[in-house]
């Protein structure tokens, strides 16, 4: 049963990693995340953070369970429609980037979902300048620190807006300021 305003369900939900090591990473695990709330996943290595963060943002489906987005079952859910709902920002920003500069890695997902060029612009110098990287637009993102990389790995995906954000070791690199 929904309850009101959940934006993310997660309803006994348990996911085993295929073989050769069929590893349970996730055992009958439920959350209601409401819409407004800011959650913070917290545990050891290996205690099945980045397995729920990929079933929630669709990347994983589970073995058993349901993931639902905003009333809605993920495995329901078109890959660019998911996309578009729920951010997902990698614990490695190396397998995130893969343009040739910082202002490119902005621009390619929201050429994707169809924003106008003039648009397109106008938010690609905004999130830069709030996320203090516009001086390095021009640099190949492999030519900053793993940080700075983190950083533009988070913009490409605020600059899309989606409703959730899902950040995977969203501190790494980052310096206390």
């Amino acid at each position: 049963m929904r309850e009101r305003n959940s934006m993310i369900e997660i309803d006994h939900v348990s996911y085993t990693y295929p073989a050769p090591n069929r590893v349970q990473a996730l055992k009958n695990v439920s959350l209601n995340i409401e819409a407004g709330e800011f959650v913070a996943l917290i545990g050891q290595n290996g205690s099945g953070k980045t397995t729920l963060a990929k079933c929630i943002s669709g990347f994983l489906k589970p073995t058993e369970g349901t993931v639902r987005i905003d009333g809605v079952d993920t495995r329901r859910m078109r890959t660019s429609e998911l996309a578009q709902k729920v951010g997902y920002v990698f614990q490695n920003p190396d397998h995130q980037l893969f343009k040739e500069t910082v202002y490119d890695e902005i621009v390619f997902g929201l050429r994707n979902i169809g924003m106008s060029r003039d648009r397109v612009k106008k938010k690609v110098e905004e999130v830069l300048n709030r996320m203090h990287l516009w001086e390095f637009r021009d640099m190949h993102p492999f030519r900053l620190g793993k940080g700075q990389r983190q950083r533009v790995a988070i913009s490409a995906i605020l600059a899309m807006e989606p409703e959730i954000l899902v950040i995977d070791e969203p501190t790494t690199g980052q310096d206390r300021k």
